[in-house]
């Protein structure tokens, strides 16, 4: 069987170049790799693939984590993209295989435009995508967030195959985590090249092969891989095994019941295979899917000490973590631009430092224990005792106004313009009747020159 592998970014480079590592071991498999990365120092460091295989867009210094920068460059290459995959292309090239990982700018803004390439091409593609962690940075899932979408809309694109990096790093928790990411990458590797090596191996029982394996990638939508074993003493119904094991297998959180079809190699002691075993596991398996295409391989081996099974599901509905990624993301996009906004405000009032004005000579000895230079009107208002006029009249009105803004941080300029639009009153008024709400409690003043309503 025959891979075109085409590594996107830093993450879908390691992968591609960890499948090309492990296919130069196995006789069954061809894996053509190349990359793309707009960084030119991560592009060189992927060893396996070869560095004609290998081609730089965009700066060279990468996109920023920013999938716009990816996009861009990947559209400014077009044609080299479209020359390099064209080259690599075979006759018997059985699948084309994007990886990459959703949160960096690279793969998330490159994925779509060369999946698109490849549909220009007369092929069909299958992209295997990591998903951000929960606690990444607002612009990760952004980017991820961005890149799903684009990428879930090509035509080109059957298999979304989403390999969850909270649930496979939980596995190991005590290792250092380039470690970590790196059996990651092995995990999903050998998983395909374990379904690959079932579809070659002969069996007694039922059996997959490669035909199967490839028209499982043909169902449309988002996929995922499994892969468990256990103790062959610790099983007593292989059908129980599955079940119990099922979730925990799967590298992502998906819902199993909406996959179009699944293919499933199990492997272990001939003795657990009986015919009722084997007969219940494909009924859990059917009742599984809403779209019934159950594929099941069965290898007995004697002497094993291990029951183990490996498979993919494909044609699934979008999973909850991508619908909640898809709103945190904007609901933190949101938070981070309102924080730029104030910052921006903040700037444009400057420190609030002025040097006191020279006192005048003549000025009466009483006016000595005041400050000489206010800073704001609320200041001067109190300082010149008009915060002591009669404001009760428009009081209430200008307390409902300033309801309407709870919590809200806002320069006193902006405050008092808006007192003034909401009651039609005089800025000094409006004045007075701030120096009053902050004698009540009502409002405070965190910073000079800011006040904010409580």
């Amino acid at each position: 069987m025959r891979f075109l592998t085409i590594g996107l970014g830093h993450c879908g480079g390691k992968i591609a170049s960890t499948f090309k590592g492990a296919a130069l071991d196995d006789k069954n498999l061809i894996v053509d790799v190349c990359g793309i990365n707009t960084d030119r120092v991560d592009l060189e460091s992927h060893r396996e693939i070869p560095s004609g295989n290998k081609l730089l867009i965009g700066s060279g210094r990468g996109a920023a984590k920013d999938w716009r920068e990816g996009y861009d460059a990947g559209s400014e290459a077009r044609q080299n993209i479209r020359h390099l995959i064209k080259k690599l292309l075979q006759p018997d090239t059985d699948i084309v295989m994007l990886t990459l990982g959703e949160g960096g700018g690279s793969g998330s803004g490159l994925a779509p435009i060369v999946a698109e390439i490849v549909g220009e091409l007369g092929r069909e593609c299958v992209a295997v995508t990591t998903l951000p962690f929960q606690k990444e940075s607002v612009k990760a899932k952004v980017n991820a967030a961005k890149g799903l979408d684009l990428l879930y809309r090509q035509e080109p694109v059957k298999a979304l195959i989403c390999i969850d990096n909270d649930k496979i790093v939980a596995h190991y928790p005590d290792s250092v985590l380039t470690d970590a990411y790196r059996e990651v990458n092995k995990t999903v590797v050998t998983t395909f090249i374990k379904l690959l090596e079932l579809a070659n191996t002969p069996s007694q029982a039922d059996r997959i092969d490669e035909s199967e394996l490839r028209s499982i990638f043909g169902y449309p939508g988002f996929a995922t891989l499994a892969n468990h074993r256990t103790y062959a003493n610790m099983v007593t119904n292989l059908d129980s095994m599955l079940q119990q094991s099922w979730e925990g297998s799967l590298f992502a959180d998906v819902n199993p019941t909406t996959a179009a079809g699944v293919l499933l190699g199990v492997y272990g002691p001939s003795g657990q295979f009986t015919t009722t075993q084997v007969d219940r596991v494909r009924r859990v398996l059917k009742e599984m899917l809403t779209g019934r295409d159950a594929m099941l391989g069965v290898y007995p081996k004697e002497h094993c000490r291990w029951v183990s099974y490996v498979g993919i599901m494909t044609g699934m509905d979008v999973p909850q973590k991508i619908r909640d990624l898809l709103g945190t993301a904007v609901e933190e996009h949101q938070r981070h631009e309102e924080v730029i906004e104030e910052r921006k405000a903040q700037k444009s009032m400057g420190l609030g430092f002025e040097l006191p004005q020279k006192r005048e000579r003549a000025a009466p000895p009483v006016a000595s224990h005041r400050p000489t230079a206010p800073i704001n009107l609320v200041s001067r208002v109190a300082y010149s005792g008009r915060g002591r006029t009669d404001i009760s009249s428009i009081l209430g009105e200008v307390m409902e106004a300033v309801e309407n803004n709870p919590k809200r941080r806002m320069p006193e300029w902006e405050l008092l313009q808006y007192i003034q639009e909401a009651v039609d009153t005089t800025e000094e008024d409006a004045a007075a009747c701030i120096l009053k709400l902050k004698e009540m409690g009502c409002i405070i003043e965190p910073r000079s020159g800011v006040l904010q309503v409580l």
